[in-house]
């Protein structure tokens, strides 16, 4: 095995240490990792750059499997510290939905595999064992992230999983069920975290509450259109009340009626609290 000491600017140690965190994966795990499964040619031309920013010291140990890997004939010529500095610096340079198909690429490419050959998948999420059958992988530039589309056996519905929280991928002999193809090319062309597609809400604003939905962008339902006053979205009810629920009293959910409940009593509840408080301290 070979221990390297690389040096790297400041600020692509502090992505290479976020996406540890994120990932929870140890040092010398992701350096390997991206060793292993990144596609990375070296060029003497880059190695020649010298950093004028603060710079910090990484040390990390290859694996046997990275060892065989580098001792070549080829790679003997080269100095270690300028080809992983300059492979892990590529990868930190990348954006982070794209850094994560690279650390979970043996899984990735489990899934793709089942998908094409249309197989069931046993997986754990989140630590939870779980049977699905897989649709499809979908990337979201915006939001950096990566996410698989299946249908969970256990849970009984079609379920969105991050690819970071998924592990221990197995392919199953056993097929997938059939499905809905139409829906699940819908779905797909119509991606979103919430699995929105096909639902719809129709919301009225206050004039406060039509500034804030104008400048309140993050987890905002995607617009189908307006009908007057009434403006129509396409959310699920969990995208719905993660949204509207922090400008509740500037708006009013006309339908479907089962959120407008829902956000009722969500009004109540946040009023009852408020008066049990008050009657705790005796105003």
């Amino acid at each position: 095995m070979i221990k390297l000491r690389v040096t790297v600017p400041k600020n692509i140690a502090l992505i290479l240490k976020r996406d540890q965190e994120d990932f929870e994966i140890n040092e010398n795990k992701h350096y390997n990792i991206i060793y292993k499964n990144m596609n990375f040619d070296y060029s003497e031309d880059k190695s020649k750059s010298v950093y004028k920013e603060d710079t910090e010291l990484l040390q990390f140990t290859l694996s046997k499997e990275n060892f065989i890997k580098f001792d070549t004939l080829e790679n003997k010529k080269l100095k270690k510290a300028d080809f992983f500095r300059q492979l892990i610096t590529e990868y930190a340079m990348k954006s982070s939905y794209e850094r994560e198909l690279i650390v979970f690429k043996e899984h990735l490419e489990c899934i793709k595999v089942a998908i094409e050959n249309n197989k069931r998948i046993e997986i754990k999420f989140k630590n939870r064992d779980d049977i699905l059958d897989p649709y499809f992988i979908a990337s979201l530039e915006k939001e950096n992230r990566n996410y698989l589309v299946s249908y969970s056996c256990y849970k009984e519905k079609i379920v969105n999983y991050r690819i970071k929280n998924i592990s221990n991928v197995v392919i199953t002999n056993l097929n997938r069920e059939p499905f809905d193809e139409k829906y699940i090319k819908d779905l797909s062309e119509n991606f979103n975290p919430f699995l929105s597609f096909g639902n719809e809400v129709k919301v009225r604003f206050t004039t406060e509450g039509e500034k804030y939905y104008k400048q309140v962008i993050s987890n905002r339902p995607k617009l189908k259109g307006t009908e007057g006053d009434i403006y129509i979205f396409e959310a699920n009810d969990y995208q719905a009340m993660l949204y509207f629920a922090g400008f509740m009293e500037m708006m009013e959910i006309l339908e479907p009626l089962s959120l407008r409940e829902k956000m009722i009593e969500r009004a109540k509840m946040m009023i009852e609290n408020y008066l049990t408080n008050k009657r705790k301290k005796g105003d």
